[in-house]
């Protein structure tokens, strides 16, 4: 059965996002009222315990309107646009994404997991070869270049930009798609088809690129496995970005 306790936790978090975003003129009622069919299918999908094949779907649908930014009704703030960090890397624009903030509130503490059975030895080992994988990878591609240096503020804001995109994208990836709605396959394929797929949604930004991303998504995915719990994913992956940010070209070289 669905946990009352996480439910009521998911509405009083999105409850206060979505009128914190509303205050801030980030948002209007029509971009609010996506609460309505968040919390709703969230409950609905969850209320036996697993997510039933229909509302799962119904959720990976919604979940990437939002994460596409595509439902109406945002104003998405503008951190910086267009801005090199390097003489030759490519151009970043970065936005505080209220409508993952919506996502993130609505449906995190319905698919954070738990941690009662979790294996933190090999979690920590996926964790070190995951960091390692994946930079020495970039390297070699020359996806990117040891580049270290950066201003206090722009790391901070980043962060915390970035943090709501990458728990949007774990709740997606591995707490809907691999803890749930490729579940009946077994955990070892739900593991690297989630991988695969999560590489090929980077795609768009180079084939090396989605390369990277499937390994990391193995490394992220292995992790959620072992420990049952969506948190230490979402923090491999944002300690992941924030080195990359900090500590070498970003984000990628032209």
């Amino acid at each position: 059965m669905l946990d009352t306790r996480h439910w009521l936790i998911a509405l009083l978090t999105s409850l206060a996002t979505g009128a914190a975003a509303l205050l801030a003129g980030a948002t209007s009622p029509a971009g609010v009222a996506v609460l309505l069919p968040l919390l709703t299918l969230g409950a609905l999908a969850l209320s036996h315990g697993r997510l039933a094949l229909l509302p799962a779907l119904a959720l990976v649908a919604l979940g990437l309107v939002l994460a596409l930014h595509a439902w109406p009704g945002f104003d998405n703030p503008q951190l910086w646009g267009e801005r090199r960090f390097c003489d030759n890397c490519l151009p970043h624009s970065l936005f505080l994404s209220v409508d993952q903030a919506l996502l993130v509130a609505a449906w995190l503490p319905l698919l954070w997991g738990s941690t009662q059975t979790a294996s933190w030895r090999r979690a920590g080992l996926a964790t070190s070869i995951t960091i390692a994988a994946t930079i020495l990878l970039g390297l070699t591609l020359g996806l990117f270049r040891w580049d270290p240096g950066w201003p206090t503020n722009t790391l901070l804001v980043f962060a915390f930009a970035n943090l709501i995109g990458v728990a949007a994208e774990e709740l997606l990836f591995r707490g809907l798609l691999q803890q749930h709605l490729l579940r009946p396959l077994g955990p070892v394929h739900a593991w690297w088809i989630t991988a695969v797929l999560f590489g090929l949604a980077h795609l768009p930004f180079s084939a090396g690129f989605a390369v990277i991303a499937t390994i990391a998504g193995l490394g992220y995915g292995y992790v959620a496995w072992q420990t049952g719990s969506l948190w230490p994913a979402i923090g491999l992956h944002w300690g992941l970005n924030l080195l990359h940010f900090s500590l070498f070209s970003y984000p990628l070289l032209a």
